[in-house]
């Protein structure tokens, strides 16, 4: 039942086209993010965008061929989960907005190139623990997609309930 309320919540989110666009910049923002904050020395001493370019087009050269389709996943899936959060805090104008947010944190913290800690974790310092996982940390990378499609199913549930009007 819950993957046909999936199904049918995001075919009535992305019946308007705004939340393409919205999914579409969403998850470049987070890809951008990714992609940008491992060479954040670099960009704050030679600012460009020319060099903000070429490193955002570069970026699969920068990691391994599974860390940048963990990082093309994950950006995906935050689009999603923002889209349907404009939604339905749009449609409720609840807390049901920020039941994403945690995932998208993740996705975020958690680094796509684990040799070289891209993210914010390794800003945070985070980057000696994940050498010790048994995948590098690639495991995060796979949690972060796990959070995100749980995100997406709870709030395409959340669409999907349809509720009658009371009347006063």
């Amino acid at each position: 039942m819950e993957y046909l309320n999936t199904i049918q919540s995001l075919s009535e989110v992305y019946a308007e086209k705004k939340y393409f666009v919205y999914s579409g910049l969403f998850g470049l923002l987070v890809f951008s993010l990714n992609a940008l904050l491992g060479n954040f020395k670099l960009i704050a001493s030679q600012f460009s965008l020319v060099l903000i370019f070429d490193l955002l087009v570069s970026a699969h050269k920068t990691m391994s061929t599974v860390s940048f389709v963990f990082l093309l996943i994950i950006s995906l899936l935050s689009g999603i989960v923002f889209s349907l959060s404009i939604f339905l805090f749009k449609r409720q104008v609840s807390y049901s907005a920020g039941v994403g947010f945690t995932g998208i944190i993740s996705s975020i913290l958690v680094p796509a190139c684990s040799s070289c800690a891209l993210g914010l974790a390794g800003i945070l310092g985070i980057g000696g623990f994940l050498s010790v996982l048994p995948f590098k940390g690639l495991e995060l990378g796979v949690l972060g997609m796990v959070l995100l499609s749980v995100s997406i199913v709870y709030l395409s549930g959340k669409i999907a309930k349809k509720v009658c009007e009371v009347n006063k």
